[in-house]
């Protein structure tokens, strides 16, 4: 005897799936009960509508290096920021960034590489997108793979964006503490979940 009553939408979903699992596996040809089990959660889990925490982060990621592209997504892509996860779009020139920005209404954060089409590309686009193009309000990491270039300040300082950073010095936890101050703000960062 059951003890589910209507107050408990828990149990009844639970009950509901049970009398579909029994009434599948009397069928001829029916498969096992546990796969239909996994089948049919996973089927409900998907109709969901996301929540608004659960809204991912948008990471447009510019750098003219496929490699770039998948190690940055691979080592991000178990990320989570405010329990928010990450969702990456992708650029291989400062050309392409710029039509992704302007067709792309909400980006939290640009990794954006320095030296694609030419040697400063990514600084060029910078200052397209802090004048001419009025996105004071974007995100931009710089990302550099040539150490030594410009002092990390200076690029901070002349360029109005929110960080610099090595790709040789780039780890998880480092790229995740980065970007979450980026993205919290510097008193908030300590909540981010890895």
């Amino acid at each position: 005897m059951s003890n589910t009553s209507a107050s408990d939408p828990i149990r009844l979903d639970w009950a509901a799936c049970k009398l579909r699992l029994q009434a599948d596996s009397t069928e001829p040809g029916a498969g096992d009960a546990e796969d239909d089990l996994f089948s049919f959660m996973e089927e409900d889990a998907q109709e969901r509508p996301p929540t608004q925490t659960e809204a991912p982060w948008v990471l447009l990621i510019v750098d003219d290096e496929q490699q770039v592209h998948e190690a940055t997504t691979l080592t991000l892509r178990r990320g989570r920021i405010g329990d928010r996860p990450f969702r990456f779009l992708h650029a291989h020139s400062a050309a392409e960034a710029r039509e992704v920005i302007l067709a792309e209404p909400h980006i939290d954060l640009v990794l954006l590489d320095v030296m694609m089409e030419t040697r400063d590309a990514g600084l060029r686009l910078v200052r397209e997108l802090r004048g001419p193009l009025g996105r004071q309000d974007l995100k931009i990491l710089i990302r550099s793979g040539q150490p030594g270039a410009e002092h990390e300040g200076s690029i901070e300082q002349r360029y109005a964006v929110e960080g610099y950073m090595q790709k040789t010095q780039q780890t998880f936890g480092l790229m995740m503490d980065v970007i979450s101050k980026i993205l919290l703000g510097a008193d908030e960062h300590l909540d981010t979940a890895n």
